[in-house]
C-alpha cells in the first residue's frame, strides 16, 4: 500500500510522436535559363562593281542626239559587248588599248602608232569603208577611243539599231570630238569642243594621246 502523499505510478500509455512519412512527390522542375537572344550574323557588304558606282547618265538609243547640253549617253552591256559599233562622218580616230599602246587612223586609211590586234587577226578601231568600226565582242582590250568629226553631223550606230546624231559643231568655232571610254562592261560616250582650225596632232595632245610606236614581229 503506497505512502499517503507520494507521487503514484504514472500506468497511462506514453504518447508516440507521429513521424514525417515519405515525400513521393517529384521535384518540380528546376526553370529553363532564359534563352539567349539570336545575333545576326553580319554578313560582308557585296562588293561593289565599277558599273554600280557610276553617276547616272541616258542610256543610248533614248536620246536623238548629243549637243552641247546633252553631251553623255551609255551603252548598256548587250550594247557595248556585241557586234559593232560604227561611226558615221569622222575624218579620222585614235585609240588606247588597256597595255596604254596609242594609235591612230584617217577615213583615207592613212595610219601612225599601234593598232590593237584581235584574235580575228582584225583590228580593234579601224575605217571600213567610209565608217570607224569598233570590233565591240573584244570591247575590253580597248581603253578609251576618239572620233574627230568632219564639219557635219556624226552618227553613231550599234547591232539591235539603236542610233544617235552628234552634232558637228558645239558652239561658234567649234569642232566635234566623240570620245569613247570603256568602263567596266560598259562603253560611255561623250560630245566634246574643239577648235575647229586644230589639226589633228593638236586633237590628239589635247587628250593626252602620244602615239606608240609598233615594234612589229621578231626578227628572224
Amino acid at each position: 500500500m503506497p505512502k499517503p502523499g507520494g507521487a503514484g505510478l504514472d500506468l497511462a500509455p506514453t504518447a508516440t510522436p507521429v513521424s514525417a512519412g515519405l515525400d513521393l512527390a517529384r521535384p518540380a522542375p528546376s526553370p529553363a535559363p532564359p534563352a539567349a537572344a539570336h545575333t545576326p550574323v553580319a554578313r560582308p557588304p557585296a562588293a561593289q562593281t565599277i558599273e554600280s558606282r557610276l553617276y547616272p547618265a541616258p542610256a543610248f538609243g533614248t536620246l536623238h542626239q548629243l549637243s552641247a547640253s546633252d553631251a553623255v549617253v551609255r551603252l548598256n552591256p548587250r550594247q557595248s559587248g556585241i557586234g559593232s559599233l560604227f561611226v558615221t562622218g569622222a575624218r579620222g580616230t585614235a585609240w588606247e588599248g588597256v597595255d596604254r599602246t596609242t594609235g591612230a587612223q584617217s577615213v583615207h586609211r592613212e595610219q601612225i602608232g599601234t593598232p590593237i590586234p584581235t584574235p580575228g587577226n582584225r583590228p580593234l578601231v579601224s575605217f571600213v569603208n567610209r565608217d570607224a568600226v569598233v570590233v565591240l565582242r573584244h570591247v575590253r582590250s580597248l581603253r578609251r577611243a576618239l572620233f574627230i568629226g568632219a564639219g557635219g553631223t556624226m552618227t553613231v550606230q550599234t547591232f539591235d539599231g539603236s542610233a544617235i546624231a552628234v552634232q558637228g559643231t558645239l558652239g561658234a568655232g567649234q569642232r566635234t570630238v566623240l570620245t569613247a571610254t570603256r568602263i567596266g562592261a560598259l562603253l560611255e560616250l561623250r560630245a566634246e569642243s574643239v577648235p575647229e582650225e586644230w589639226d589633228d596632232g593638236e586633237i590628239w595632245r589635247e587628250f593626252a594621246f602620244t602615239m606608240t610606236v609598233g615594234l612589229g614581229g621578231p626578227r628572224r
